[in-house]
């Protein structure tokens, strides 16, 4: 299990107030001095209430690896767009068919199906102009980052997990394929998000092995968490095919198994922190 140690005040502070600054910079990043409905569309998309795991764990691999977070920070939020935009895509009738997102109405039921791609397609485009116009970053480094996000969201990445999981429609033979699907669903954002970090980070190799093994096993986790949120649904989720109980064991292997990789590193305890307030009390008892 993770360190009983941990400071939950700290690291209640550090998510709270890291949340806050991302919030805030993509807020500012979403304000347009020529408003219009597409605009209004996509910020109603990002700014929705969320957890924003996916640029929190950018910012935490920043202090884990002594990086700035003024550099991180457009990063983080560029990545936060596409895993909005993907959300927004998923939520659409020809795709998952939803009516909520975050506690309200999806983006399509708001704002129309047509304004909806618009939005969606723009926040994919911004999230890479975001990159490109980073000025704190050198050249190849920001080549090395968009090369990153566009991997990321294509034909092998996202896209493709979008496609496999509306062309089985919920019929996937086995838990190893549901599992290879959330990887390109959900794992793949993760890894990207953690690989910013590396990279406006200037990791070393060993550096990135440690926070790309604590990455794969904290998103497995996550997915794993939501299958067991949602074990009443049959599809392609792995709960209903393994069991609740033993989904918990999963759960914790993979906290132990993330924990582990990073065990004795210098700021380990900022990743070791997020994991742990995300992460809070889903491994009790099995």
């Amino acid at each position: 299990m993770l360190a009983s140690d941990i400071a939950v005040s700290a690291e209640h502070d550090w998510v709270t107030e890291t949340r806050l600054l991302i919030n805030s910079h993509l807020d500012d990043l979403l304000t347009s001095s020529h408003p219009s409905p597409v605009n209004a569309a996509m910020r109603y998309s990002v700014l929705a209430p969320g957890k924003r795991i996916r640029p929190l764990l950018t910012l935490a691999v920043t202090d884990f690896l002594g990086g700035a977070h003024d550099a991180a920070m457009p990063v983080a939020c560029s990545i936060e767009m596409i895993h909005c935009a993907s959300l927004i895509l998923d939520d659409l009738p020809c795709m998952d068919d939803d009516r909520e997102r975050r506690s309200r109405l999806c983006t399509h039921i708001e704002y129309g199906e047509s304004l909806t791609i618009l939005a969606a397609v723009s926040l994919l485009t911004q999230s890479q102009c975001i990159v490109a116009s980073h000025d704190m970053l050198a050249g190849d480094l920001r080549l090395k980052l968009i090369q990153l996000l566009c991997t990321t969201v294509g034909p092998n990445g996202l896209s493709l997990g979008q496609y496999i999981d509306l062309k089985s429609k919920g019929d996937i033979p086995n838990p190893a394929a549901i599992a290879d699907m959330h990887q390109l669903k959900t794992g793949i954002l993760f890894q990207a998000a953690a690989k910013a970090g590396c990279l406006v980070s200037h990791a070393t190799p060993e550096q990135e092995d440690k926070v790309m093994r604590f990455t794969t096993n904290l998103g497995l986790a996550f997915q794993m968490l939501d299958d067991i949120k949602d074990a009443n649904d049959d599809g392609t989720n792995i709960v209903a095919r393994i069991g609740v109980r033993s989904a918990r064991r999963k759960v914790q292997d993979y906290l132990q198994a993330a924990h582990a990789a990073i065990n004795g590193e210098a700021n380990a305890s900022v990743l070791q922190n997020l994991a742990h307030t995300f992460f809070r009390g889903v491994t009790a008892a099995v």
